[in-house]
């Protein structure tokens, strides 16, 4: 993976005195295993943690490696927060033999503040890490190359877009004429010319191509001469994407909200239709994850007292009330829901141990309040789990603990960094508008690392 990468370069580059200060940022939730990495790989290069609640302890930690050499490894949030501090020593401007950035896509906007405050640190040079590059336009893999190249390789943002990312977004356009086409070819053939120098990208299918497959190889006779070594294999990777009917329950809320006049008038506008969407794909997945209110408008809940007023209630989820119900009645009115207590018997009866994501915590209640009732044993990371030490521990929990068979995380907190190889079925409940967070989410358990 590209931790170990990493670890090895900077091990070889203190080795041979070519470097002597390294500054490290990434997110927060993988400060401990970084320095775990290094403890295990590198345990003689000194490595100093700038994280943390004491700000004596960072500084001391920081000013020693200014001082002798070593490397420094904080948090993106801490850079926001001291970025005067990690770019100077005292009061001199001090610059860094490398700045290395951790998932690097969270400067893809060149305008949000961490692209600012990266910006801001001096440094000979720059490398950045980053399983998906490019998420949603061009723009962002200009933003990735400026700051690692200084600028020097693809011009400014301007030059870019009319250069490059114009005629390539315009080839890929539906009414493209064939010209279009050819010179958005063109032009993207030309733009990987310019960024292979300063772009390594290394895939699962590398490790594929170097594995064999053949189990009745001959062997050398002295395995010690001319031999490579031998690469990790990887078991084959299969996507299913399963379309699920609605439960009866759902279509007929559905149907009901799709017939609401502010509905109708937001379709036959130009006005965004993202709100009406959001509820539509809530209902999607459960209709207990809309309001504790509209639960009780469509039936869904009885009110205990009707003469309580619910306008307070408009931002409370329906899933807060779930306790009371029988875990039938929560499975009979989702069709997601049906097929994925379905599956996760089945996987638990061969033996496999499943990764769920969904992007709302209220959807992860629910699945917890059934599968518990159902004796599944789960591990749980959400945003809620704010202590490192505490997503350690549970992590490693279900790494080593197999009776763990669920581990239920959402995907903005469990679906970047972290290592969960003891899984070998991952689920999506509810996919992203983005697929490269999806993605990410999957290669928790499908990684070389």
């Amino acid at each position: 993976g590209k931790t170990i990468q990493v670890i090895a370069f900077l091990s070889g580059m203190f080795d041979a005195e070519l470097i002597r200060h390294v500054l490290l940022i990434m997110p927060t939730t993988l400060v401990s295993s970084w320095l775990a990495e290094f403890a295990r790989w590198t345990p003689g290069l000194r490595v100093k943690e700038f994280h943390g609640t004491s700000k004596a302890e960072r500084t001391r930690n920081l000013e020693r490696v200014q001082r002798r050499n070593g490397i420094v490894v904080t948090s993106y949030q801490m850079l926001i927060n001291n970025w005067k501090q990690l770019a100077s020593s005292y009061e001199q401007e001090f610059v860094w033999d490398y700045v290395i950035l951790d998932e690097a896509h969270k400067i893809k906007c060149p305008s949000n503040k961490t692209t600012r405050c990266v910006y801001a640190i001096p440094a000979k040079h720059r490398l950045l890490l980053t399983g998906t590059p490019v998420q949603n336009n061009l723009r962002e893999m200009w933003s990735l190359f400026d700051f690692a190249c200084q600028g020097s390789l693809l011009g400014t943002a301007k030059t870019f877009k009319m250069e490059y990312e114009n005629p390539i977004t315009r080839a890929r356009e539906k009414d493209a004429t064939l010209g279009e086409k050819a010179l958005g070819l063109k032009i993207s053939e030309n733009l990987m010319t310019i960024i292979k120098p300063y772009f390594l990208r290394r895939t699962k299918e590398d490790i594929k191509t170097n594995h064999p497959d053949k189990p009745d190889a001959p062997l050398p006779e002295d395995p010690c001469e001319n031999s490579a070594p031998i690469m990790p294999s990887l078991t084959r990777k299969n996507d299913f994407v399963v379309w699920v009917y609605l439960s009866p329950v759902q279509e007929e809320i559905y149907r009901n909200f799709l017939s609401l006049d502010h509905v109708k008038e937001v379709l036959m506008t130009t006005r965004s239709p993202l709100a009406e969407l959001t509820v539509l794909k809530k209902l999607c997945d459960h209709p207990r994850l809309l309001s504790a209110r509209a639960c009780i408008q469509l039936g869904l809940e009885e009110q205990e007292h009707p003469e309580q007023d619910h306008r307070g209630n408009e931002a409370l989820s329906g899933a807060n009330e779930i306790d009371h119900l029988p875990d039938e009645t929560l499975i009979r009115e989702s069709g997601k829901m049906l097929f994925l207590v379905g599956l996760l018997e089945r996987l638990r009866e061969e033996g496999h141990r499943t990764l769920v994501f969904s992007q709302s915590r209220k959807m992860l209640d629910i699945i917890e309040h059934i599968l518990s009732r159902r004796r599944f044993k789960i591990m749980r990371i959400d945003g809620t789990v704010t202590h490192l030490t505490e997503r350690e521990k549970r992590i490693n929990a279900f790494q080593s603990n197999a009776d763990y068979s669920v581990f239920l995380l959402t995907t903005q907190v469990g679906g970047v960094g972290i290592t969960l190889t003891a899984a070998s079925r991952v689920v999506i409940f509810d996919p992203s508008w983005n697929p490269a967070t999806d993605a990410q989410a999957v290669d928790r358990a499908y990684r070389i690392g």
